[in-house]
């Protein structure tokens, strides 16, 4: 039961393709989102956390989950002993692409486009429309002459298409599947891949937004990837059958692993936690907290969306996996609607009095509750079994996105490292393992007027056994390199991971997924039961990692 709870948050976030890197973008669905700006602090509902504390159980619970297992680290006491205030990835994280979805994600001719001036002279909404119509007219143009293209042409090929063209495949197949997927959800969303709904007479499907926001693309797959699968670090060239010279440069094999990562069943078994905040401008109370006022479309029930990630969580859990396992996880780092996903590569971490919000050691930061007394603005919402309490900054780096380009090598160097600011407290038992915890303004709490708490939204991690599910396709003879293409029996097992198409319905879940139908009139939407399929096209693994690994040697 638990596991396939897991799957299904997963899925609400990671079945469909809403995943990037822009803040502050007018990209709410009206449909599916709430898209209005408060006026004003609305009555908060306080049933629900950060009113009401999460149970010690659900957050062991939780604990357990994200470390898979008993085998972390609660107490603050011994995370100073180990000295885990700082930490860093074992290995950094690559910088990479996020594949907007506008642009054909992977299948996108990077090299001729201007990024300098791309997003600003479009700010809202690229036309993907048109990039539809080019990529069309493009393909009838130089399909059918492309053992005709000189090496310079070959290079500026998109990163989708160099591997059709590797495969010998010159109907290219990949790319066209890319293609056809950016151009169904553009048109309908997700309902283009609706397979099945029970729709009463008198309802109808919403309507698609027929906009495409332009943090879509596949940064779900670069975070994951960036962090766990080896860094490409130099351009790889293979000759052709007719003697040309095709060159992978370290992004195009990025792109190749990012896509990977983001069409494979690991989106469907990674460890999430909290919940994607769907609203553009989500309330706050008077202490600056976000804050859920009423039940979201997705939901059954009221949920705290936007109020989550819990701090003591994300403590816990950021200590133990980063600080002590020096592994990477994915962090969404705007607490509204947009999804802006990053792979972590480390944190610094500070105390302080939560009272009178003086920085010092774990030893002169934790205070009793009675001490903290009726300064404490959130009196009323500590866990029960909570005694005393310390304030928490945290510095959180992680490697940012970047704009593809054509460039012969790549290192850490090239890496933008980033980072954003939060502070928050914890709630310590008697034993000095956190029990609970509350977001904050600043480090005394504060009214929040104008403010911000800068907390993530959710955070998630891939499990420790990742490498079971990007095992290479068993029968299939090794790629000599030295000899150039790959072996011809690659073509239709490539073709075979192209077609793959994941299945979201009762079949696979506890429940069936649930629909919002309209009524034709006018009025509240219901839910009913629906069922989808989702075309994840894939490459073929074996060619990712001889690239991958062609690119490592020197």
């Amino acid at each position: 039961m638990k596991k396939h709870l897991l799957m299904s948050l997963a899925l609400v976030v990671l079945t469909t393709p809403v995943f990037a890197q822009y803040d502050n973008q007018d990209d709410c669905d009206a449909e599916t989102q709430d898209c209005s700006t408060p006026g004003g602090v609305k009555e908060p509902n306080k049933t629900i956390y950060p009113y009401k504390p999460f149970e010690t159980s659900k957050i062991n619970e939780r604990l357990r989950a994200l470390n898979e297992g008993e085998k972390y680290i609660s107490n603050i006491f011994e995370m100073e002993k180990r000295k885990l205030n700082t930490a860093n990835t074992k290995v950094q994280p690559w910088g990479g692409s996020y594949w907007p979805l506008n642009g054909g994600q992977i299948a996108n001719t990077y090299q001729d486009k201007d990024y300098t001036t791309l997003i600003f002279s479009a700010r809202k909404h690229i036309d993907w429309k048109k990039n539809v119509k080019d990529f069309k007219k493009r393909a009838e143009e130089i399909y059918p002459i492309i053992n005709q293209l000189t090496d310079e042409d070959l290079a500026k090929l998109a990163p989708s298409e160099k591997y059709d063209l590797l495969l010998g495949d010159t109907t290219f197949d990949l790319t066209n599947r890319i293609w056809a997927f950016a151009e169904r959800w553009g048109n309908e969303k997700k309902w283009g891949f609706l397979s099945a709904i029970e729709i009463p007479e008198g309802y109808r499907i919403p309507e698609a937004n027929k906009l495409m926001a332009t943090w879509e693309g596949i940064c779900h797959g670069w975070a994951v990837a960036a962090g766990h699968y080896e860094r490409p670090e130099k351009t790889v060239t293979v000759t052709l059958p007719n003697g040309r010279k095709l060159p992978f440069y370290p992004n195009d094999i990025k792109a190749l692993i990012s896509l990977m990562w983001a069409n494979s069943t690991i989106q469907s078994n990674v460890i999430f936690e909290g919940n994607r905040c769907n609203k553009k401008n989500p309330d706050k109370d008077k202490n600056g907290r976000y804050i859920d006022v009423e039940k979201d479309r997705d939901d059954l029930e009221l949920i705290p969306r936007c109020a989550d990630v819990h701090p003591g969580i994300f403590h816990v859990s950021m200590v133990n996996i980063l600080g002590v396992e020096g592994r990477s996880f994915v962090v969404d780092k705007t607490a509204e609607a947009a999804v802006a996903n990053q792979p972590v590569s480390g944190y610094e971490l500070f105390y302080y009095n939560p009272k009178t919000g003086k920085e010092g050691p774990l030893s002169d930061s934790v205070i009793s509750r009675n001490e903290y007394g009726e300064k404490d603005p959130f009196r009323v919402s500590r866990n029960p079994e909570a005694v005393s309490i310390v304030g928490v900054q945290v510095n959180l780096k992680y490697v940012d996105w970047e704009f593809p380009k054509k460039k012969e090598l790549n290192s850490e160097l090239d890496d933008k490292i980033k980072s954003f600011t939060f502070n928050y407290d914890l709630e310590i038992n008697s034993k000095g393992n956190v029990v609970g915890g509350q977001w904050r303004v600043n480090k005394k709490g504060g009214q929040g007027l104008g403010g911000s708490t800068h907390q993530p939204d959710f955070f998630w991690v891939v499990p420790r056994d990742w490498k079971n599910y990007f095992q290479p396709l068993p029968g299939l003879p090794e790629w000599d390199f030295a000899k150039g293409v790959p072996p011809k029996e690659y073509k239709a097992a490539a073709w075979a991971a192209h077609s793959f198409i994941y299945e979201e319905s009762a079949r696979f879940f506890t429940e069936s997924p649930k629909c919002p139908v309209f009524p034709m009139n006018g009025g509240e939407p219901i839910k009913v039961n629906c069922e989808f399929k989702y075309p994840r096209p894939q490459p073929l693994i074996q060619v990712v990692n001889k690239l991958l690994e062609e690119s490592r040697k020197w």
